[in-house]
């Protein structure tokens, strides 16, 4: 998989922008303020229909334009598809493959899966357990093929269980939808848990490279207490649950943390660079593990690599990416920073005032 042209239009300061990335390595580089950011926007959004920096579609669309377009074209080495994301005022999105109107977004992240690390990606270890959540279910979406339907399934059984909680339903009713939450939530469990366990290895790996030290535990937490099965804890919740009216146990409530060896997080005992590379490592095993599993690469955006890390530590994450066998893209306001010396193909690419020109 990879992006092998890229058309922009009416998005933040991107006027009209056109060129044919490698797939291999993208250096994006020019001054702040200069548009960098917009582009790893634009791919973000041609793989996942949506912004990882607003989920306003106004904040996107260039002042006195109507539409923010983005276009691309992804080789999967057997065909060549098209695709194409609109977003309008009012928070409208049109998506489209090969000229045929999609009704989600799905289909854009299977042809495009993609990765994002950005100056703010340390809020994978300290953001709220949604982030975490979001992570292990993008490498299942990715790797299993019946994950996001049974991930539906949970989910239609969840807000059946809850709308019966705060109707008062018989309990007959309500144990229908306990069964089904209960079954498809272990199931859930169960496939996380063991991706967490496939990654490990890699994750472990990629994390001595970067910091040089042992890696911390990862510590998965269900979203009920051990030695119980879901189904018997919705059980004993039910009065509880029936006062506030929503279901506080399940994989809906789950969570992973890195601990260290004295049982510290590492969250809070981590600098922001050290943050930064553990967010790293744990990105790219998520690619490592896709490629190993199903033979498709990832595309990496990489925003701002030089921040927060010395000289070293840049050679040494320009390395394990290389290895990684991603399609990168890497902004940073000097090429120097970067080392390129792993890549087998590298372009570069100067931005500047929403323009960008290849450099020779």
């Amino acid at each position: 998989m990879a992006l092998i042209h890229l058309e922009v239009s009416g998005l933040r300061n991107l006027t009209s922008v056109s060129f044919s990335p490698s797939p291999d390595l993208n250096l994006l580089i020019g001054p702040n303020g200069s548009g960098k950011s917009s582009l790893l926007e634009a791919i973000h959004l041609l793989g996942m229909g949506r912004s990882f920096r607003t989920l306003n579609s106004r904040k996107l669309i260039q002042n006195g334009a109507d539409v923010a377009t983005v276009f691309g074209r992804i080789d999967t080495g057997a065909s060549v598809f098209s695709l194409g994301v609109q977003k309008r005022d009012g928070d409208i999105t049109q998506i489209r493959m090969n000229g045929e109107r999609l009704d989600t977004a799905s289909s854009l992240a299977v042809l495009l899966p993609l990765q994002l690390i950005t100056p703010d990606s340390h809020s994978l270890l300290q953001g709220e357990p949604r982030e975490r959540r979001a992570y292990m279910d993008w490498g299942l979406f990715h790797v299993e093929h019946g994950f996001l339907e049974l991930w539906k399934r949970y989910r239609r059984y969840l807000e059946q269980r809850n709308a019966a909680l705060r109707s008062g339903v018989a309990m007959a009713e309500l144990q229908q939808w306990e069964n089904g939450l209960a079954e498809t939530g272990e199931a859930v469990t169960n496939m996380r848990l063991t991706y967490l366990q496939q990654i490990t290895p890699l994750f472990n790996h990629i994390y001595g490279l970067l910091l040089e030290d042992a890696p911390p535990r990862i510590s998965c937490r269900r979203g009920w207490p051990k030695d119980i099965s879901l189904h018997d804890v919705l059980i004993k919740n039910r009065l509880s649950e029936q006062g506030v009216g929503y279901t506080m146990s399940g994989p809906h409530r789950a969570d992973f943390r890195l601990l260290l060896s004295p049982g510290l997080d590492a969250a809070d005992s981590f600098s922001r660079g050290q943050q930064k590379l553990t967010v790293c490592a744990l990105r790219i095993a998520q690619m490592q593990h896709l490629q190993q599993a199903t033979g498709r690469r990832c595309t990496l955006l990489l925003d701002d690599l030089p921040a927060e890390l010395d000289e070293q530590k840049r050679r040494v994450l320009m390395q394990t990416v290389a290895a990684s066998g991603a399609q990168c893209f890497v902004t940073a306001t000097d090429r120097l920073l970067l080392d390129t010396s792993e890549w087998k193909e590298t372009a570069v690419f100067h931005v500047e005032h929403g323009e960008v020109t290849e450099v020779i």
